[in-house]
């Protein structure tokens, strides 16, 4: 009796134990802990109070009369002073003018910070045309800031020849120095100019090289070019676990081309986790701007696919912001 009493109670025992399903962590959150932390570590920095001391304000007037005296070098330190309070207090606006100040006569460090500030919107509103402007003022005199803004956001793969390889030059010096995200945008620029497969390959090692690093956009273009076979031969079983690092990384694309090899089935099963709903993960990317997530919400709510029902309403909303959405 005591023995039927002990297998009785253990039955019972049994669901209460059970673990919860488990969930994809393509879906969880980003995990915030420790960023309020960092965030106020950050404003500590920012907020400081303005130096003061006896030798911080002696060198900025030293500095202030130089500026005024039209040394650019040193209108560029007294933009620096003001906008660190360091023998003054704060003032970000008139750093900016001294900036601008320094940038105008000829000061090409000067026009390098003032073409990523108003490339950027640091302290200004954003300006591209005047961020490029600088940027090349800047790059013209060799200053390396300037070269590696105008290679990552002015000079692209519609760019001449002769300005391709400019970026090509500076973004390989950044790569090789560790700057990760120069690791997928050398990738991107040699696979879209890419004549033959060897420098498909090329390419492809450039995405890897990213994607190792835990690169998003290095992540999500190693899935798609397995899902491709471009510069790598074809792969479902490679391109979904690819992506479905990417969709834990929270890359946009990643999430959407998941939800797509999910969808049709492809690659087999998942490996980080239990195979998430393909509608979960496009939802997550539409909601960040994804183009082709937005696209397949229209179609799901149309045709009441994806264990959706049918929604005119809800079509016509996805419509709408695919329509208003941000020009890539």
């Amino acid at each position: 009796m005591k023995m039927i009493l002990f297998v009785l109670s253990l039955a019972l025992a049994q669901p209460a134990s059970a673990q919860a399903p488990r969930q994809h962590p393509a879906l969880a959150e980003f995990d915030t802990r420790g960023l309020d932390e960092m965030r106020a570590r950050v404003q500590a920095v920012v907020s400081r109070p303005a130096d003061l001391s006896p030798e911080k304000v002696a060198a900025f007037g030293k500095a202030r009369l130089a500026a005024e005296g039209g040394d650019s070098a040193a209108q560029l330190e007294l933009a620096q002073m003001l906008h660190e309070g360091e023998g003054t207090p704060r003032d970000y606006d008139a750093g900016l003018a001294w900036m601008k100040k320094s940038a105008e006569g000829g000061h090409g460090p000067a026009q390098a910070f003032l073409g990523v500030a108003l490339t950027l919107g640091q302290g200004m509103a954003v300006d591209r045309r005047l961020g490029e402007y600088w940027s090349r003022k800047g790059a013209a005199q060799g200053v390396e800031l300037a070269n590696f803004t105008v290679a990552m956001h002015f000079e692209n793969i519609h760019s001449s020849p002769e300005e391709q390889a400019h970026a090509l030059h500076w973004l390989k010096f950044y790569a090789e120095n560790g700057f990760i995200p120069a690791y997928n945008e050398i990738g991107y620029r040699l696979m879209m100019t890419a004549k033959d497969e060897a420098q498909r390959q090329e390419a492809f090692s450039w995405y890897m090289l990213a994607a190792k690093a835990l690169d998003p956009p290095g992540l999500n273009n190693v899935a798609y070019s397995y899902e491709v076979g471009q510069g790598v031969q074809q792969s479902d079983e490679a391109a979904l676990g690819w992506y479905e690092l990417a969709a834990i990384a929270k890359s946009p694309p990643g999430q959407t081309g998941f939800a797509r090899l999910l969808e049709q089935g492809r690659g087999g099963p998942t490996r980080q986790g239990p195979a998430p709903q393909p509608f979960e993960l496009y939802l997550l990317a539409a909601k960040q701007g994804d183009e082709e997530a937005m696209q397949r919400l229209v179609q799901v709510f149309e045709n009441g696919e994806l264990g959706q029902p049918a929604s005119p309403m809800r079509a016509a909303l996805w419509r709408e912001k695919l329509r208003v959405a941000p020009a890539p």
